[in-house]
């Protein structure tokens, strides 16, 4: 290795430890500067704040058989509201089955009485359609026989058709009609 190498490396060493030290004796200078600043602003602080703080645990330590008081009342409150409430729900539990009750007995008597209507109904209608459909089984047997009969007479009425015209036949003398559904004159 060459000779210039090792004193240049020293010399880089040195200067490296020189700022380094600068650097650790700035920073400890900066350290002190700030905890000046710290004790300062503690002092300020303890002058301005530790006073507040001890009137205000003196003013807790007042307000604190108050505070006590307000909480008593306030559980004995909620005890009282309990009670209320259990004693309210019982009521309405009472009452809701009570009512249910009559619901149920009314309910009974509709159905009942529901059932006795429909059967009433059934029966009026029964005895009502009965006669009807009996008169219409009569209307219709009657439509069917004068609509039998009127095509029976109809189409005897085209049977009897004269063979020669009207007059000559009456000149003749032939008041016997004959009728074609009888072989025998009259």
């Amino acid at each position: 290795m060459a000779d210039w190498v090792m004193p240049l490396f020293t010399i880089v060493v040195a200067i490296a430890l020189l700022l380094e030290t600068l650097v650790i004796v700035g920073t400890f200078i900066a350290l002190k500067g700030l905890i000046r600043r710290i004790d300062k602003l503690g002092d300020l602080l303890e002058g301005q704040l530790f006073p507040r703080i001890s009137r205000l645990q003196s003013w807790a330590e007042d307000v604190q058989p108050r505070i006590s008081g307000v909480i008593t009342e306030a559980s004995e409150a909620v005890h009282s509201a309990r009670k209320q409430v259990e004693r309210t729900d019982r009521v309405i539990t009472e009452t809701s089955d009570r009512l249910r009750t009559k619901l149920l007995y009314a309910d009974e008597r509709i159905s009942i009485a529901l059932e006795s209507i429909e059967t009433t109904g059934a029966r009026i209608r029964q005895t009502v359609t009965a006669p009807v459909r009996s008169a219409k089984a009569l209307l219709t047997g009657i439509r069917t026989g004068l609509s039998s009969y009127r095509t029976n007479v109809r189409q005897s009425l085209e049977r009897i058709e004269p063979a020669e015209p009207w007059a000559p036949q009456a000149e003749a003398g032939a008041n016997d009609w004959v009728d074609e559904d009888r072989t025998t004159p009259n």
